[in-house]
């Protein structure tokens, strides 16, 4: 669908997806699983697939990322993988990861994120929204037209993601969106489950072998947060800076 269709049908699907989702926000992500991402009720209309699915075209998990970041240290490693569900090619696939702190005080300035894609490795746009999350688009600039999977194939994207010095501590949950540029717009065709993780000072200790949380927790801040970014203007956010990147 439209962007600017997918924000007033997720303002109506958020607290739903919340509800849908909350007892199993702690995904096994970490430990290289994936929760499926919520079923919405209509496809994504995106000229990949023949349209009649009622899921969205392509299939997204995150998965391989640490439980912890430290503050200051180097960049570490996760996996997004991109399924086509469809027996057609999808082309100009640019994710876009939410990120949403217990705090809210996450700012840019605190990420430093890479992404590896054909040509190289690119830099990740981040914006801050008007819902306090952290909105990292895999934009690339000019270089980057977008990630391409063939009809029933799948693709792995790298990520590098890192966190400053001076960055607040405390849990994080990551969702994905995924948009197919379509000129000054986009449409929404997948979408992955939350990756929960900490971010601790450098002398915080650690346990030793820890995964991602898998546990509930006291506070659902992450869940069904694609939706209530969607609601919030996120996406569409995300999507000017893809029309700019076009430009």
């Amino acid at each position: 669908m439209r962007l600017r269709k997918a924000l007033a049908l997720t303002a109506v699907l958020s607290g739903v997806l919340v509800a849908a989702t909350a007892p199993t926000a702690g995904a096994d992500i970490g430990a290289g699983g994936g929760r499926p991402a919520p079923a919405l009720p209509s496809r994504a209309q995106a000229t990949c697939g023949d349209g009649k699915s009622t899921a969205f075209p392509i299939g997204a998990r995150i998965r391989g990322g640490p439980a912890v970041y430290r503050t200051g240290a180097g960049l570490q490693t996760w996996y997004l993988d991109l399924t086509n569900t469809t027996n057609s090619e999808c082309t100009a696939i640019h994710p876009i990861v939410v990120f949403t702190d217990k705090a809210h005080t996450l700012r840019p300035a605190h990420l430093r994120m890479e992404f590896d894609a054909p040509g190289g490795t690119f830099p990740v746009s981040l914006e801050h929204s008007d819902r306090d999350e952290i909105i990292a688009v895999f934009d690339g600039g000019d270089a980057f037209p977008g990630f391409t999977v063939g009809p029933g194939g799948s693709l792995t994207v790298k990520v590098g993601l890192s966190f400053a010095p001076d960055a607040p501590v405390g849990e994080v949950v990551a969702d994905a969106a995924l948009v197919q540029r379509k000129g000054d717009d986009g449409d929404w065709i997948g979408e992955a489950g939350g990756y929960r993780f900490s971010v601790e000072g450098p002398a915080d200790p650690v346990e030793a072998g820890s995964l991602a949380h898998t546990g509930p927790r006291e506070w659902a801040y992450g869940t069904g947060a694609v939706a209530a970014l969607a609601a919030g203007g996120g996406l569409l956010l995300g999507a000017r800076r893809l029309r700019r990147s076009a430009r």
